[in-house]
């Protein structure tokens, strides 16, 4: 049975651990931090396909949806409780901008639908009167939960879990090495030559007041993503390019999130920041793509999925597994390769 060693344990990790192992391979996971201990385990669990400002279809964004429903339902029947919120996700247009696309995307998308002002407002109390898309297909995934139930599915299909920092080049009783870190890779040799970026993204966990209840997550300029427990909530994101302290910074978090949510919804000083969470993303600087390649004999890279990692990573750990039992990275769609 070969034997496969996965640099890090955070969404791309544990999707392509899955695929792995229902290809019969033997899988070991290292990640000082354990499962989900990274950027992953904080990420606001807005899954959709439809990002931006424009809410454009992303890259194979159906497929990919499924690819990560499926991981989803596995990983909540491992834990026997619900991992995500299925009610869907409300983008608010706060420009006119903004209307005309989504417009046209509630006109071309089966799982997209126009609502009003007048209906926005209502579904949500504290809103502004500004109209939006439903989709009806978005869910809000709780991180931490659905990593831990993912983790199941694996372990008990054989998948074993080191808490230890590696060095890429002493794994040697791997037949395959699969890095799968996020912005971990800066100090990874063998991804120095990577055409990345890195951002540092904040959020702010909240007390939400008794009031409000959509049932939803919206979004807007920033976002409101509903959580596990029925009176918290998530307030974010930032997107900083420079910054002196990857730790959380609590004033300037608060600032620049809440002027962003102000704008869609102005009630947003009823809700009680009880926590500020920070963590690093690594995007791709050509593209909205991951990236999926070899990068030497028996070292495969799956990084750069950016804000897109839930949407992307089940998808992206099926082409990367096909691939590496083919041991031909010309299984991998042109758009991702190296």
């Amino acid at each position: 049975m070969p034997k496969i060693a996965i640099v890090g344990a955070g969404f791309s990790g544990l999707g392509l651990c899955y695929h792995l192992l229902q290809r019969g391979y033997q899988v070991t996971l290292f990640d000082p931090k354990g499962i989900g201990g990274g950027t992953s385990g904080i990420a606001s669990g807005l899954l959709h396909p439809y990002p931006g400002a424009s809410a454009r279809l992303s890259w194979k964004g159906h497929e990919a949806l499924k690819e990560a429903e499926l991981l989803i339902e596995k990983a909540g029947l491992a834990l026997g409780r619900e991992v995500a919120r299925r009610e869907g996700i409300l983008h608010l247009a706060i420009s006119e901008k903004k209307k005309e696309a989504f417009l046209q995307r509630a006109k071309t998308q089966d799982d997209v639908e126009w609502w009003d002002a007048e209906t926005c407002h209502e579904r949500v109390r504290g809103a502004h009167f500004c109209p939006g898309i439903f989709i009806r297909s978005g869910q809000t995934v709780h991180p931490k939960l659905y990593l831990q139930g993912l983790w199941e599915v694996c372990q008990k299909q054989g998948a074993q879990l080191e808490k230890q920092k590696v060095d890429v080049a002493t794994l040697t009783g791997f037949d395959q090495v699969v890095i799968a870190a996020g912005s971990g890779i800066r100090k990874m040799k063998e991804c120095e030559n990577l055409n990345v970026k890195f951002n540092k993204g904040q959020l702010l966990a909240c007390t939400k007041p008794s009031y409000f209840n959509p049932g939803f997550s919206l979004v807007g300029k920033g976002y409101l993503a509903m959580s596990e427990d029925e009176d918290r909530c998530y307030l974010g994101s930032t997107y900083e390019h420079e910054f002196v302290t990857e730790q959380p910074c609590l004033g300037h978090a608060t600032e620049k999130i809440f002027s962003q949510v102000g704008q869609f919804l102005p009630s947003f000083g009823a809700f009680e920041v009880r926590e500020c969470l920070s963590g690093m993303r690594v995007a791709n600087r050509k593209t909205y793509h991951p990236i999926v390649g070899k990068l030497r004999d028996r070292v495969w890279v799956l990084t750069a999925m950016g804000s897109r990692g839930l949407l992307y990573h089940g998808l992206m750990g099926k082409i990367l597994a096909g691939a590496m039992e083919a041991d031909d990275p010309l299984f991998i769609p042109e758009e991702l390769r190296l």
